[in-house]
């Protein structure tokens, strides 16, 4: 026994003595490998291939949940000091046990491999350390050969002079591949368990280690019981180090897997606006995006795009199978919350007609290109009347959609029933140029369009986009504020500095209570006009309707619908002509309002939706619209029939204040006189000032009995009778009285004036 004891002590010894030796011819190879080796081509230690490796663009939604990841490498660079201490210490047990002790090289590392290679007859195992690694996968290919493994040594060392260890650490877990196309420590937790790195478990970080020994063998997703073997085996390692005690051990060991992805893949057009919009305010380009670690944290609302898409891909709420669509959300601020370029998934088009596509807006434009301005610079309001009438302008001859036209209509009506030559007649009278102008603030484009009336009706030569539509309309929503859409409200760097932040600004386009009294317009629409199918909902919408029609059918139907908090706008069609037109019924009334109606009542589901608050500016009055006809609105009074009455809104002193005479009480008639005339008999003359209401001539004599001598039933401006009666000698009274036929009293009878001034006559004698 005392000899092999012996034995074994030399044995030791022999070894101890030949492992120093190795060390030091080691060490010397490497002074010495430039002697041997091209050292004059291996490259420098280039720290930017590390840091700047490529990280993925972060898209957040208006919650800052992450939404989408874009890039070449699905990378989220992560701070070392935001991580529990198990997770770096699972990735040192599993790769580089003496990390924190060597120098970048682990020679008795090396040798031992050696020497298990040497046994094994073949490359068994590997040696390199964590610094190695990171300087393998930054810097060098992956060949095998003495030479690049000695310029990996070489960097290695190199690495470890200019940086920490705790730094080297940091840029090793966010630089290494786990599969499944996630580079760094972060996007794998995220990707394979659904958490950030920072909540991971020891059996998750554990599991995450295991991967990088063979990332097509041991990924979870690929694997999962060897990936679950490899993790209890790093646990092991993890307890044999110190990192764990034995509850710690047994805890992590009993826990099982749950493979969870939190990394969403999405691409929507929402997604795409705004990486173009962030573009242009960082100056930056999309590729430096992609690849720079950006957050772009957006205005996008999950919930509602995804509720959008279904509407626009549900086959019933579209008229035809080659009906394409687009809608389009904003909320207050300008925000975009949603985007639907078309039917179907955009990410299998890259289609995007909501921003992208110019239709013909047919009646959509109108209450933007004629109506708004007409209110808000010229004085309109809802009770101005309007000629409804086949009318020509110039070379230029509208009809109506229907072909009916109504006489003289109030603009209110005008709107509701979105007839067009009133609004062709309100552009001639305010003039194209101005109107240009003011849609111009209200961000609809006109570049390269031919300027004329048929503007009116939407006739433009390119067209305009729904997004620019919904801007607009928001511009009523927002109490008449345009406040450019916008899809993204700040932007960071990979280190989380601020590079820009939203700063809401908007310009004044229309008077708080020009928009709230367009919006009641708008909202009559909604009730009882073309849009009525939005009163099924019960909510306070206003909106407005637009269909362009060609020869064949319909080629563009529109719905605009608002709250004070939200507008949409939705367009249906066909792309091109090849592809045909909508059926006649297509109309903006039916399936773009049904759409619409359904959106709100998703969005309002569960609470209320506000009402617009009248601005104290704004009144409502009680109009007489019975001489309509005539192109008169009065202010209603109290004998006015209440068929004739209606209600509406004006700003302070744009109500009408003067009343119809007509349904007055009678004053006595003016300017009552007499003379005698030629035949000595008695004229009584009076001024007649209305010509529909009757005038009597009342005789009374001494004793006291009273006549009527006369009645008018259409007389106008002086008038006169002679009383042929009258007795020569005869003293009389006479009195004029006025009756309005209009007006009765509880008998039936015509209500009266008071009599006029009293005339006494003597009738004289002749001959």
């Amino acid at each position: 026994m005392k000899n092999k004891a012996l034995k074994k002590r030399k044995r030791r010894a022999v070894l101890r003595i030949a492992s120093g030796c190795v060390l030091g011819i080691a060490a010397a190879a490497l002074i010495a490998a430039s002697v041997f080796f091209r050292f004059d081509k291996w490259r420098a230690l280039d720290p930017e291939l590390i840091v700047s490796c490529p990280q993925s663009l972060r898209i957040c939604s208006n919650t800052g949940e992450l939404v989408s990841l874009k890039g070449p490498e699905k990378r989220i660079w992560v701070r070392l000091g935001d991580l529990q201490k198990h997770t770096p210490e699972a990735f040192i047990a599993a790769e580089d046990a003496r990390f924190y002790t060597h120098e970048g090289v682990d020679l008795y590392r090396i040798f031992g491999a050696a020497w298990a290679d040497i046994k094994a007859g073949d490359f068994v195992q590997g040696a390199s350390t964590i610094s190695q690694q990171l300087i393998k996968l930054s810097h060098l290919s992956p060949e095998k050969t003495m030479d690049r493994k000695l310029e990996e040594a070489v960097l290695a060392l190199q690495l470890e002079r200019n940086f920490t260890k705790d730094e080297i650490l940091e840029m090793y877990l966010n630089y290494i591949y786990f599969g499944g196309g996630f580079y760094g420590v972060e996007t794998a937790a995220l990707g394979y368990f659904g958490v950030h790195a920072s909540e991971l478990t020891a059996a998750q970080s554990a599991q995450l280690a295991g991967i990088l020994k063979s990332p097509s063998a041991y990924a979870p997703h690929i694997d999962p019981e060897a990936s679950k073997r490899r993790r209890d085996l790093i646990l092991g390692l993890m307890l044999q180090q110190g990192f764990l005690d034995e509850n710690e051990y047994e805890a992590a060991l009993a826990e099982e897997p749950e493979l969870r992805s939190a990394i969403p893949d999405n691409d929507n057009e929402l997604i795409e606006l705004a990486i173009t919009e962030a573009a242009e305010l960082t100056s930056l380009t999309r590729g430096e995006l992609l690849v720079g670690g950006y957050s772009i944290y957006t205005t996008l609302d999950t919930e509602l795009e995804e509720n959008c898409r279904e509407l626009i891909n549900d086959p019933s709420l579209v008229p035809s199978d080659n009906a394409q669509a687009a809608l389009v959300v904003i909320g207050a601020g300008g925000h975009i919350e949603a985007m639907i370029g078309g039917r179907g998934e955009y990410a299998a088009t890259g289609i995007n007609r909501a921003a992208d596509a110019e239709r013909q807006p047919g009646s959509l434009i109108k209450p933007i290109l004629v109506y708004a301005p007409a209110v808000e610079l010229y004085g309109y309001t809802p009770a101005t009347v309007l000629k409804d009438e086949q009318t020509s302008f110039g070379d230029y001859s509208p009809r109506n959609s229907d072909e009916k036209y109504y006489g003289e209509v109030t603009l209110r009506e005008a709107v509701t029933r979105s007839l067009n030559i009133p609004a062709v007649k309100v552009l001639s009278d305010i003039g194209v140029p101005s109107a240009v102008d003011y849609a111009r603030r209200m961000g609809i484009s006109f570049e390269s369009e031919t300027l004329g009336l048929p503007l009116a009706l939407g006739g433009f030569t390119h067209g305009v986009s729904p997004l620019e539509m919904a801007g607009a309309y928001s511009v009523f929503a927002n109490g008449g504020v345009y406040i450019k859409p916008t899809c993204v409200t700040r932007i960071t760097d990979s280190k989380g500095r601020v590079l820009y932040s939203e700063s809401v600004s908007g310009e004044r386009i229309m008077s708080r209570e020009n928009a709230f009294i367009l919006t009641s317009m708008l909202r009559s629409v909604a009730e009882e006009g073309t849009g009525r199918r939005l009163a099924s909902t019960g909510l306070p919408l206003a909106a407005k309707t637009g269909t362009s029609v060609d020869g064949s059918g319909v080629r563009d139907a529109w719905c605009a619908a608002y709250t004070c908090e939200h507008t949409a706008v939705v367009w249906m069609g066909t792309d091109t002509a090849a592809e045909g037109s909508l059926p006649e019924s297509a109309v903006g009334g039916n399936q773009p309002a049904i759409l619409l109606g359904r959106l709100f009542l998703g969005i309002y589901a569960s609470r209320t939706c506000p009402e617009p608050e009248k601005p104290e500016g704004v009144k409502e009055y009680s109009i007489d619209v019975s001489d309509m006809d005539s192109g008169n609105i009065y202010a209603a009074q109290e004998t006015t029939p209440k068929e004739f009455v209606r209600r509406e809104y004006f700003t302070e002193g744009s109500e009408p204040t003067e009343r119809d005479p007509r349904w007055m009480a009678p004053l006595p008639p003016s300017e009552v006189g007499w003379s005698i005339g030629e035949n000595g008999k008695p004229v009584i003359s009076f001024m007649a000032d209305e010509t529909e209401f009757g005038y009597k001539i009342i005789r009374s004599d001494p004793s006291g009995n009273e006549r009527t001598v006369c009645e008018f039933s259409e007389a106008w401006g002086y008038t006169s009778f002679t009383d042929e009666s009258a007795a020569p000698g005869g003293a009389y009274v006479y009195t004029v009285i006025a009756e309005n036929p209009r007006l009765r009293d509880a008998n039936g009878a015509p209500i009266q004036s008071e009599p006029s001034r009293k005339l006494r006559i003597v009738v004289p004698f002749f001959g």
